[in-house]
């Protein structure tokens, strides 16, 4: 059984109080509450046993933080809530129009019997 990294990405954020109740897996149709957070996942097997059972699956998830002024602090809280359980992230930032907007993609390697994170 694969276990659902989206679940975890979800309730992660959304123990964040800054942003909880504005976490969605899609982008709104408008941005009228900052700041919200929109979040993607994706997975593929990275391992199967021979009877073909998905022990192993890489995960990327991606999570965009929207705002006015410095979302830093938000940013912290997010890495440091999904850095101690394995994922490695990148970040980028920009100014959309006076929006800040700041993406921080995670990876990770997640033993589906262990539930243990892991890089390649």
């Amino acid at each position: 059984m694969i276990y659902d990294v989206k679940e975890l990405v979800y309730a992660t954020l959304n123990s964040i109080p800054e942003i909880s109740g504005h976490i969605s897996p899609q982008y709104p149709d408008e941005m009228a509450e900052f700041p919200c957070v929109v979040y993607s996942t994706e997975h593929a097997a990275f391992f199967k046993d021979s009877n073909q059972e998905e022990q192993q699956t890489q995960w990327t998830f991606t999570i965009d933080i929207f705002g006015q002024g410095s979302l830093d602090d938000i940013q912290n809280e997010i890495i440091g809530k999904f850095e101690p359980m394995g994922f490695k992230y990148t970040a980028v930032d920009q100014n959309l129009n006076g929006i800040s907007r700041i993406g921080i993609t995670f990876r990770g390697i997640v033993d589906n019997g262990l539930l243990h994170v892991f890089e390649n």
